[in-house]
């Protein structure tokens, strides 16, 4: 089934650009995106507005800090004296409030601009890449935070509670991560550059790989006057990128990872249950044991990612590592979702194969005994589904069993079931194919066992069944008389 395409929105001013933003109307503003960079505006003491469609917790977060908040869309909800409409792509092109905006005349424009306009005047590091930006701005952010640099944030998911990914500080200094998927990020200007990894995705914007790196190719290029970009060089797409801004014009190229080459190099990489562990040697002789309170071998790379930034910056290392160790993680990344009748049970934001295998390896560290790891799946979109339904199946196949679900407005059940066979083709076990979502918490709570780990994994609404799972096991965990 292929998906119907959707009119993008036109910005009527882009990255870069001059713009007024002195008083904000956001649409779509609970956004894991949006909500940051509208907490911000309110911090520094803009009167701020904005609409969602359903109610939230963040929505409460949002008026909590004094944000008119709106649930539902409509066009009197525009201020009369709003100077700017903000936008992601997420929202259509027939949203009454953009409609609106349009009629009256009111500058109608993307996050990224708005972002980049909240990044004026600061020492911007911006975090992009294609697995592990919010991870790594998050730990930029805390660390910078408990080493008491007051950092001005913008991490693209919850560091704590409901809306806590943004914050306005009092330095000079400013993280945000970097989103590529819609090429809005050109234009947007960065003293520092983190890139994670970049490998291929958003099938549905980009034709291909090289087109792909290109878009990062002209971040970097666009960047501030002096900077540096720091690349994974254990990358195959970031060492393109170190290829193509080798001719000396570029900016300062700092590397990171396993690689011999790399200028902060991992070795003696662990995790053990919940912990992960390494020693990271800089090009000057330096070595720091890195010691984090969250599972995955991915995430020393990130954590090795954030170092190197923090020695662009000129933070003091040796403090940077001790707090660097206090970091919990950003909800939705292999983030606890609770336990219930002895099974563990995670939420994760991996949509990407190679995330994917990430997580679950993160996930199969958790295990003692005869354990398993139970995986409930939810693809993002069509599109994703036919570029990647191959790859899908090869990452998911190391879950002991899976279960498959979707939105079957915008994914075909009979996508969903050529998946689940390569699955089985695989090596890998499928228990069922669930358009529901509540259907198929309750297979995933009906095989889990004493000490399994159930990985609830996916975008869209897949991180709310958390509550759903615990009940389910609730419910079908023997009564003790």
């Amino acid at each position: 089934m292929a998906e119907t395409a959707v009119p993008k929105i036109v910005p009527s001013v882009s990255a870069g650009e001059p713009i007024d933003l002195t008083r904000p109307h956001f649409v779509g503003i609970a956004g894991t995106g949006m909500l940051p960079v509208a907490r911000v505006f309110a911090e520094r003491g803009f009167a701020v507005s904005g609409s969602d469609a359903m109610a939230s917790e963040r929505m409460e977060e949002l008026a909590r800090l004094g944000v008119t908040v709106h649930t539902g869309h409509a066009a009197e909800q525009v201020p009369a004296d709003v100077t700017a409409v903000v936008f992601t792509h997420a929202i259509e092109a027939d949203n009454p409030e953009i409609l609106a905006a349009l009629e009256r005349g009111i500058p109608v424009v993307h996050r990224a601009a708005a972002l980049d306009a909240l990044m004026a005047g600061h020492m911007a590091v911006g975090v992009l890449g294609t697995h592990g930006k919010s991870s790594t701005s998050g730990m930029l952010a805390v660390t910078l935070s408990r080493m008491g640099q007051s950092p001005s944030y913008m991490v693209g998911a919850d560091i704590e509670g409901p809306g806590s990914g943004g914050r306005a500080g009092s330095s000079s200094l400013f993280v945000a991560e970097i989103d590529e998927s819609d090429r809005t990020l050109l234009g947007v200007g960065v003293n520092v550059a983190v890139v994670t990894n970049i490998g291929y995705d958003h099938p549905e914007n980009y034709a291909n790989a090289a087109e792909y790196v290109d878009v990062f190719e002209a971040f970097v290029r666009g960047m501030r006057a002096g900077g540096a970009v720091v690349l994974n060089a254990d990358s195959p797409g970031c060492r393109e990128l170190q290829s193509r801004l080798s001719g000396g014009d570029g900016p300062r190229v700092v590397t990171f990872g396993e690689s011999p080459e790399a200028d902060w190099r991992l070795t003696e990489m662990a995790c053990t249950g919940r912990r992960s562990t390494a020693l990271l040697c800089g090009s000057q002789g330096q070595e720091f044991h890195l010691a984090l309170r969250i599972p995955g071998v991915h995430q020393l790379l990130n954590a090795a990612g954030a170092m190197a930034a923090l020695a662009v910056l000129g933070q003091d290392l040796d403090l940077a590592v001790e707090e660097l160790g206090y970091f919990d993680g950003v909800q939705r990344r292999m983030s606890s979702a609770g336990m219930m009748a002895g099974v563990r049970i995670y939420d994760s934001y991996a949509h990407h194969p190679t995330e994917i295998t990430a997580d679950l390896k993160a996930a199969r560290a958790l295990l003692t005994g005869q354990a398993r790891v139970i995986t409930v799946f939810r693809p993002t979109g069509q599109a994703r589904l036919d570029a990647f339904g191959t790859e899908f199946a090869t990452a998911l196949a190391s879950s002991d069993a899976v279960v498959l679900t979707g939105d079957a407005r915008s994914i075909s059940e009979a996508s969903l079931r050529e998946v689940s066979v390569s699955i089985g083709q695989t090596g890998g076990a499928v228990l069922a194919v669930e358009t529901a979502r509540e259907r198929a918490v309750m297979c995933a709570s009906t095989a889990a066992r004493e000490g399994d780990v159930v990985v609830l994994m996916g975008t869209g609404d897949l991180n709310e069944c958390g509550v759903l799972l615990r009940r389910a096991l609730s419910d079908l965990a023997p009564t003790v008389v």
